[in-house]
């Protein structure tokens, strides 16, 4: 008998090898997914009732989900390997507060506690996802909602109406798409979305009109995003395509899922071809935007201001008149470009967090492909990691991570990404089950 079967044993006889998903973790699970479905359907969350109720009901999950775990069951805390550089920006934002080193120290204390509420989904997420039937709930849940949200926003766009809802006149001008006044924070979301169904009906997982039913709901979500008019939501698609083309040819060598992605990719183009327009096509084409080099030069200048903790978080909007080397009529709000808005607010400390929370995203992410598997807990790693990807080469010219239903949704599925499998590990010889994510048997093995 090997070591690690003597360790696996020896932690049975403990307790410590439980069945693949707990059952008492599908309430928080549900629960999970019920928030973030009302977050994208409360306009993105951008107002500040909704924002309220997910933050509210986040740390409601949390509390839950933690004393009843921790205090009641006796489950032990799972590591995640993202919870370092999370510390690291929140000890950044600390920092701000303690010291007063932010310009408006209210609007930093206020996206603090978004940043919590996002922390504590992550958190939420690592404990209570895990297991083949999890992760089937997850995959089809958010992949139904999402092709349900991509038909209605098609439709909506189709009728050429200007309320969302067809009920809903925007406060102000807008370009809406689906339940989202922008059409860019709508192709962020899809892009986040539309993977789970697309890598679904790459798999073995489904056959035969299951598969249709996927690769249909893949390309009406993909379809969505072009006809939303976002250039940088076309963009990010190319970019989620082709790391999953990598993905692909890596892991599933010799197997039909090549020719299935091509034909996945033809469908798109007809299904475009068939909805789009002239002016769909002159729109996309057009890359020029000065207003956004223009925005980015006065953020540079901003950023050699105060290059070290920044001008605080979420103060953006408030120190950038000062900055502006150009007239517009509109009042600007962000920098379109995350990863510059958190070098100006966050300085060179607050991004090289931000920086470790990306690369380790990847390196833990990419670390369990090629191993030629095929279960549920994989489609949803593969999946989450593609829509991560999306909206991060997307925050390059927007600002989706500010929307509150599209970042809860991000880091959620950096959660999923990244977690440690808890599907039973197989020993070759005696066919023993440990599971990874179990802190003792982990250290032990």
């Amino acid at each position: 008998m090997s070591v690690k079967e003597s360790f696996a044993i020896g932690a049975r006889r403990h307790g410590r090898i439980r069945p693949l998903d707990h059952p008492r973790s599908f309430p928080y699970l549900i629960a999970l997914c019920a928030l973030l479905i009302f977050s994208v359907l409360a306009f993105g969350a951008v107002e500040t009732w909704s924002i309220s109720i997910l933050e509210i009901c986040t740390a409601l999950l949390f509390t839950v989900m933690l004393v009843h775990r921790t205090g009641f069951s006796g489950v032990q805390v799972r590591w995640n390997p993202l919870y370092p550089p999370m510390v690291g920006f929140a000890t950044v934002a600390a920092i701000q507060l303690i010291l007063n080193l932010t310009a408006y120290r209210y609007e930093t204390l206020l996206v603090c506690l978004q940043y919590c509420a996002y922390g504590m989904l992550l958190f939420a997420t690592a404990q209570i996802a895990g297991g083949e039937r999890s992760a089937k709930l997850l995959v089809l849940t958010l992949g139904v909602f999402g092709s349900a949200v991509a038909l209605f926003a098609i439709s909506q766009n189709l009728s050429s109406t200007l309320r969302i809802y067809w009920l809903r006149m925007p406060s102000t001008d807008a370009s809406i798409f689906g339940p989202y006044v922008n059409h860019d924070h709508y192709a962020g979301l899809m892009e986040l979305l539309t993977p789970l169904a697309l890598v679904l009906s790459l798999s073995t997982l489904v056959r035969g009109g299951q598969r249709i039913l996927a690769a249909f709901a893949a390309v009406v979500m993909a379809g969505s995003i072009v006809l939303s008019l976002s250039r940088g939501g076309a963009i990010s698609l190319v970019a989620e395509l082709s790391l999953l083309f990598w993905m692909v040819c890596r892991d599933q060598k010799g197997t039909p899922a090549l020719p299935r992605m091509l034909l996945l990719v033809l469908a798109v183009l007809a299904f475009l071809a068939l909805t789009g327009s002239p002016v769909m096509w002159h729109h996309l084409g057009h890359l020029q935007d000065a207003l956004r080099v223009d925005i980015l030069r006065d953020s540079l200048r901003m950023f050699a201001r105060k290059p070290l903790f920044g001008w605080g978080l979420g103060t953006f909007q408030n120190v950038y008149p000062g900055f502006r080397s150009f007239y517009s009529h509109f009042f600007i709000n962000a920098a379109h470009n995350d990863y510059m808005q958190v070098l100006v607010e966050t300085g060179l400390v607050g991004f090289s967090c931000v920086v470790w929370f990306v690369v380790t995203l990847y390196r833990s992410g990419l670390r369990r492909f090629g191993r030629g598997e095929q279960n549920w807990e994989d489609v949803l790693r593969a999946a989450t990691l593609v829509g991560c990807t999306g909206i991060l080469v997307h925050s390059l010219s927007d600002f989706n991570l500010q929307i509150p239903a599209n970042a809860a949704l991000f880091y959620v599925f950096c959660a999923l990404a990244t977690g440690s499998p808890t599907t039973a590990e197989t020993s070759t010889s005696g066919g023993i089950r440990v599971y990874p994510g179990e802190p003792l048997i982990e250290s032990l093995l």
